[in-house]
């Protein structure tokens, strides 16, 4: 599988509903969990977002050469994460301008898998490695499984202060999710 393959995504790719998983998290208080980061800081989660931090939750991203697991591209939500990735790291600069201090990517994914992604797709922030997904079962956060392993549901948690001040679930396309949040955030400043 080619760079191109992951960066496409299919034209039948299914939908993911909102079934209500993500409803009880606006509000909530992030747990103090601490996990790793691609660029080598231990980040605490309960410490972020002074003032705004985006963090957008994602099962997986694909790796070239790597097949990705059997069934993939069936279920709603799991296929995109590395066009989802790519457009956070291309408004990155709007997301600064619009009060965001802190963008991080978020999955099971392990530290190394995760640099690998970083560097190769030149991401200009850190993603988070939950590989015991501590952060689903503090907040209950939806997932799913697919061959035997449990992956993040994609959503996108905006923070303030350590508290989630808004959720995007389900998101959908991943790859027009970073411009729909930078849109929410713009909107929001110019309303407050």
């Amino acid at each position: 599988m080619t760079e191109h393959d992951y960066l496409a995504l299919p034209p039948d790719l299914p939908v993911p509903v909102d079934d209500g998983a993500a409803r009880h998290l606006t509000g909530r208080r992030l747990p103090a969990l601490t996990l790793l980061a691609t660029s080598g800081e231990h980040i605490e989660l309960a410490a972020v977002g002074h003032p705004t931090a985006v963090v957008f939750v994602y099962p997986m991203t694909g790796r070239p050469g790597t097949a990705l697991p059997p069934g993939w591209d069936a279920v709603a939500g799991a296929r995109g994460c590395t066009p989802e990735s790519c457009g956070f790291r291309d408004l990155f600069p709007e997301f600064a301008a619009a009060g965001v201090d802190t963008i991080f990517g978020l999955s099971g994914q392990d530290t190394d898998y995760q640099r690998e992604a970083v560097a190769r797709l030149h991401l200009p922030y850190a993603l988070l490695a939950d590989p015991e997904m501590a952060l689903a079962d503090a907040l209950g956060l939806p997932t799913f499984e697919v061959d035997g392993r449990r992956f993040y549901s994609r959503l996108t948690l905006i923070i303030s202060a350590g508290t989630i001040d808004h959720v995007f679930y389900p998101v959908f396309p991943p790859d027009g999710h970073a411009a729909e949040v930078l849109e929410w955030l713009q909107h929001q400043a110019a309303t407050a």
